[in-house]
């Protein structure tokens, strides 16, 4: 808005008066109906494969986003240019066959059943896919991490060593040695994100001996879990290996004996017990996606990465207030893709989309795919009483 102000001002006027927030607001809900209601076709019609996955709670309530991307890897990770959302649904939680439903409705939306369905590994999505009949990938990332979980997560070593470093953040903070504190261990997707802490504790060793006897002293627990950090540097660097591979190159049978072959030679080669069993568990979950490539040209993608990243964007700018739960301000999500690429921008009709949209038609659409906002009614409420 500031932008428009500052537009309006240098033209002295000339551009008309300024719109509101509310009413820029209610353009992108506009433009964002539009978009959902009438470009439910990914890929212009051609093969697709679909993304799916539920937001974290939002006040009580959670989004699930099905998103059309192509079938066919590109030779770049997922562009939002690339995305349709074919489907969204807020709820409480959705169960099996609350996917399933869904996902049979987006498919006859979009005109044909996907190729195949990515997910994160979620038991309810895995079920609502597996009742679709449609094959399903599972996201390479939450995968790793499972698997990281798997091989690291109630060892004991590993458990004593995350506690020192959630400890010495909250008694270094706020004192002279918090410069070199470790990273922040997230809550949600921990092993998702262990890589960031494991790449301090590298630094830290290599640093270690040129650190003030003070820091050393403090910082003392880092090389006592040298062995640790070795082994999990050589894990997480595995991990950010054979990723890069699948969501740089896509998935085919090439790309998974590269990927394969590199868990022989770095992963499970010259390696202790738990190491050679996080390799072999890599192995296996390569082996099941591989079961899903019906020829040497398939070529997949792989990654939950996009709808990741619609969910961000989404959280960074919905109101930070969680009583309004989800609004229709999540028309935002379909809409996005069309407003990253200028090639897509130029093909869009901006103002016949606004002239055939009402405001009504947002708040019909609310009332039949939102739940009640908590915010409206204590309003409602609160002038009752006035």
């Amino acid at each position: 808005m500031k932008i428009l102000e500052i537009f309006g001002e240098v033209f002295e006027g000339k551009c008309g008066k300024v719109p509101c927030y509310n009413t820029v607001e209610n353009w992108m809900k506009k433009l964002g109906l539009s978009v959902y209601e009438n470009d439910r076709t990914p890929c212009r019609g051609g093969k697709y494969a679909v993304v799916v996955d539920e937001s974290i709670f939002i006040n009580s309530e959670k989004l699930l986003l099905l998103l059309g991307i192509p079938a066919r890897h590109k030779g770049e990770p997922v562009k939002h240019e690339d995305v349709t959302v074919i489907g969204m649904k807020v709820s409480k939680a959705f169960n099996g066959d609350d996917i399933k439903q869904e996902i049979e409705e987006a498919a006859t939306k979009a005109g044909r059943n996907p190729e195949y369905i990515i997910n994160d590994q979620a038991h309810n999505l895995t079920n609502g896919v597996a009742k679709s009949g449609i094959a399903q990938h599972i996201d390479i990332s939450h995968a790793m991490g499972t698997i990281l979980k798997k091989a690291y997560g109630k060892q004991a070593d590993f458990v004593a060593f995350t506690k020192i470093l959630g400890e010495v953040r909250l008694q270094y903070h706020l004192t002279d040695k918090a410069f070199l504190l470790p990273p922040n261990m997230r809550t949600i997707a921990r092993f998702m994100n262990m890589s960031s802490w494991v790449d301090w504790g590298q630094h830290m060793l290599h640093a270690y001996s040129i650190l003030p006897k003070e820091k050393q002293e403090a910082y003392s627990f880092v090389p006592e879990n040298k062995d640790l950090l070795d082994e999990l540097a050589v894990a997480v660097d595995a991990v950010r290996h054979v990723e890069e591979i699948c969501k740089t190159k896509g998935f085919n049978i090439a790309t998974c004996n590269e990927c394969k072959h590199f868990i022989i030679r770095n992963v499970i080669g010259n390696a202790n017990n738990r190491r050679a069993m996080l390799g072999i568990r890599m192995l296996d979950y390569f082996k099941k996606e591989e079961a899903l490539l019906v020829d040497d040209v398939q070529n997949d993608n792989i990654s939950s990465d996009i709808i990741e990243s619609d969910f961000g964007i989404f959280k960074m700018k919905k109101s930070p207030n969680k009583l309004y739960g989800i609004t229709p301000f999540v028309l935002l999500i379909p809409l996005y893709p069309k407003l990253v690429n200028k090639s897509v921008t130029d093909t869009f009709n901006f103002k016949e989309r606004l002239v055939n949209v009402k405001l009504k038609d947002i708040d019909t659409w609310a009332a039949k795919n939102m739940s009640t906002n908590w915010v409206t009614e204590r309003t409602k409420i609160f002038r009752k009483a006035i």
